[in-house]
């Protein structure tokens, strides 16, 4: 299909370079810094905020290794340690800080969570030392096992100014340590275990502190707190005491959990004397310390502590317990009394906090469709206005660090799920530099144009409402006239012979006007759909419309405004054979565009992607196909556009069947898969879909699908190839940009994170 702007796009690029989308919006959100609160007075500041940061940056090194996450948490890590209770008197203007006890020790304490809060009685909780220090071990785990980092010197100051990467790591595994020791006094075992199978645990002190529950057993995720402290110290010193206390707290943890058999997944509540629930986000932490185990092959006497099938239960807890249905899940483990549809606002008097579910994305690992299922709640409205996880640098690091083919960044689910969607086109319907486009629903026969905003949508022209008669077959969009803005073509299945065809309408003072028909048609025509391309030699786009009724692609040029058939074209399919969708684009980087079509056919050898290519004369000439697929695929799902950059189109297909995406490339005359995106199957039963480059600033093509619920999301390509031009993309008129801030206004608008204030603050020799 023929793109307005696209040669004008191209001639203004000046640079281009490849980014992951949400290493991308780390970088942008300014998350890639020294942290400010990494320096604060307060030590509250470190028991969530600040470790979860540095988790944030050691994920992203781990990720990408790039080593400026690697210096910028060295910077992080410094400010930390510097403000350790026992610590602080060394900086000028802090004290140290001495507990309930008047002991300083190599903790964070903090009167923040006491019976009394702000008593001034501080008291240094396990979890809080825990999450602080578990960035510390991974780090020192990291540059044990890389020798080219020995060597590499962090040089902004500091702390570690002017000191090896290798001295760093070994005088984290000292501090680290001291922690540990710290806490040696609330670890307990219990005596009437055997040795391989021993238990132990972490509880409260019990002389007297300022806090609830004073000696008892701590919960469950605090257990995994610090047992993923210990895998870390474990791998980075080949200490064997760790490696047993690890196995003491794994023991006590499956001691207390247990296996639902009709689901095949795990269980276990909050404490191991309460019946209190583990909600989602308490869970998350909890699951980390047993796939952890299992990441790093943590064994002992031979044997894995947790094997695949130990987490293959916990991410099964995550997508048949939790997980009801898309956009749909419960509060926490085997607990359904608190439920939340995200299509909706969040449950009245519930705490959203407790819906925070993003650590079990670790999890996806052993089950491809969790990170979808977790990356669209991100995204949803209603579960992004009150959790805005985008402001979490370690919810961004999660999903930077799983991401795969494609990920969510717009939605809308206020659409009602009797919508019946049925097509979807990209154009440019405002002549501006970015796409937009169209849909067409059954339901009231209303026909929209769209982009993005914010996380959501915009109108970009008023809507045209046809009755619900029209039984809409699809909808293609193109220049048709020759006037640098695009026009739609809508397929009619009406009973009526006399509206039964194709509706060409365009855009006239921002509303959208019926300017042809083509109709007469057979009333058992049975419409696919229609696509619009660069067929017919010249300088207007063409349109095909694809009937099942014969097994016949109709070749349309225009006269004018004015729609001539050029070429009527019968396959060679079997009669009972089912065209499901039609696509076209440009696959093989030539003058003119190629035909994708979808088929549903009983007959393998028929079944899954055929590809045309069609002459001056509409004549169509098979060049390639990918069949051979069972006859329960039940392929819905097409649109082919350039997901990848490179200036060649590419085919996205879906099927019912199994949920997946599966990206297909033109190697000559062969069709190769390239890869998948796995969803869970509701998530995109029915799905219609398209590409177009919404996002100037991207020259990857945006993937939008109408989903079966009604909701409407786009994704972006986890790899995405940014444009930086001469035309500034905040100065495009859109009635969004001066209503939200830039960096939720655009998909990824901001340029590569290049700071001068970084260069300077932290450097490698």
């Amino acid at each position: 299909m023929k793109k307005f702007f696209t040669v004008l796009a191209f001639l203004f690029v000046i640079k281009s370079y490849a980014q992951s989308y949400y290493k991308n919006l780390f970088d942008s959100k300014g998350y890639a810094v020294v942290p400010l609160n990494s320096t604060s007075s307060n030590q509250v500041e470190f028991s969530w905020i600040v470790s979860a940061h540095m988790e944030a940056l050691v994920m992203m090194y781990e990720k990408t290794h790039d080593v400026k996450y690697a210096n910028v948490l060295i910077g992080t890590i410094g400010n930390v340690i510097d403000r350790r209770d026992d610590l602080r008197d060394q900086v000028p203007g802090l004290d140290t800080i001495y507990d309930y006890r008047h002991i300083s020790g190599a903790a964070w304490s903090t009167d923040e969570y006491n019976t009394i809060p702000n008593d001034g009685k501080t008291y240094a909780h396990v979890v809080h030392s825990a999450n602080i220090t578990y960035p510390m071990a991974k780090f020192a785990t990291i540059v044990k096992n890389d020798s080219t980092l020995h060597h590499l010197k962090y040089i902004g100051g500091g702390r570690y100014n002017d000191m090896s990467f290798k001295a760093i790591s070994d005088d984290l595994k000292q501090k680290v340590k001291e922690t540990i020791d710290y806490h040696g006094g609330q670890w307990y075992t219990e005596p009437n275990s055997n040795t391989n199978n021993s238990i132990g645990y972490y509880k409260e002190r019990n002389d007297n502190p300022p806090i609830n529950n004073a000696g008892e057993i701590l919960p469950f995720n605090m257990q995994s707190a610090m047992g993923r402290v210990l895998v870390q110290m474990y791998l980075a010193t080949d200490n064997p005491d760790y490696l047993t206390q690890l196995n003491q707290i794994a023991n006590f943890i499956k001691a207390n959990t247990s296996f639902n058999t009709n689901l095949g997944s795990n269980s276990w509540t909050y404490w191991k004397t309460s019946t209190l629930r583990e909600d989602i986000s308490h869970g998350g932490l909890t699951i980390s310390f047993p796939h952890e185990c299992r990441k790093y092959n943590i064994s002992r006497g031979g044997t894995l502590i947790y094997t695949d099938s130990d987490i293959q239960a916990y991410a099964n807890t995550l997508t048949k317990d939790i997980y009801k249905a898309p956009l749909y899940i419960n509060n926490g483990v085997s607990y359904p009394n608190s439920p939340w549809d995200l299509k909706y606002p969040h449950p009245v008097g519930e705490d959203v906090s407790t819906y925070t579910c993003f650590q079990w994305a670790s999890l996806s690992e052993y089950d491809e469709k969790i990170y979808q299922l977790l990356a669209e709640m991100q995204t949803a409205e209603n579960y992004y206005t009150p959790l805005t996880p985008e402001n979490f640098p370690l919810v961004v690091a999660y999903l930077a660090y799983y991401e795969n083919l494609i990920v969510p960044v717009n939605t809308e689910h206020g659409w009602g799920s009797g919508s019946d969607w049925r097509g979807i086109a990209s154009g440019n319907f405002d002549r501006d530099s970015a796409n937009e486009f169209v849909v067409i629903r059954n339901y009231d026969g209303m026909i929209g144009t769209m982009e993005p905003c914010g996380k959501k949508f915009h109108s970009v022209t008023n809507d045209k409402y046809y009755s619900g008669q029209y039984n809409w077959r699809g909808i293609a969009a193109g220049d048709f006239f020759g006037d640098s803005k695009s026009e739609i073509i809508a397929l009619s299945n009406h009973s009526d012979p006399g509206n039964n065809g194709a509706y060409i309408l365009k855009i006239e003072n921002n509303n959208i006007v019926e300017q042809t028909k083509s109709i007469g048609w057979d009333v058992q025509s049975d419409w696919v759909g229609a696509a619009a391309g660069n067929f017919i030699t010249g300088d207007k786009d063409d349109f095909i419309a694809v009937k099942n009724l014969n097994k016949e692609v109709i070749v349309f040029k225009f006269n004018g405004t004015t729609p001539e058939l050029v070429h009527t074209n019968a396959l060679n399919l079997p009669a009972d054979s089912k065209i499901a969708a039609v696509a076209s684009g440009n696959l093989d980087n030539d003058d003119k565009d190629e035909i994708v079509l979808l088929v549903n056919s009983p007959n393998i050898a028929y079944n899954g992607i055929h590809v045309y290519d069609i002459d001056d004369n509409g004549v169509m000439t098979k060049i390639t196909q990918s069949t051979g697929w069972g006859s329960a695929s039940e392929w819905r799902g097409l649109a082919v556009g350039d997901i990848d950059a490179n200036g060649v189109d590419e085919i996205f297909v879906h099927k019912n069947y199994d949920g997946e995406y599966v990206l297909y490339k033109l190697n000559g005359n062969a069709l190769a898969s390239v890869d998948v995106e796995r969803f869970p199957i509701l998530q995109t039963k029915d799905n219609i879909m398209c590409f177009g480059n919404f996002d100037p600033a991207s020259k990857n093509e945006e993937l939008v699908t109408l989903r079966k619920d009604g909701g409407i999301v786009m994704f972006s390509a986890a790899k995405v190839i940014n444009s930086t031009s001469n035309f500034n993309p905040s100065k495009i008129a859109d009635p969004c940009q001066n209503d939200i801030p830039s960096e939720l206004f655009s998909l990824m608008k901001s340029p590569s994170f290049i700071k001068q204030e970084l260069k300077e603050i932290v450097l490698v020799k």
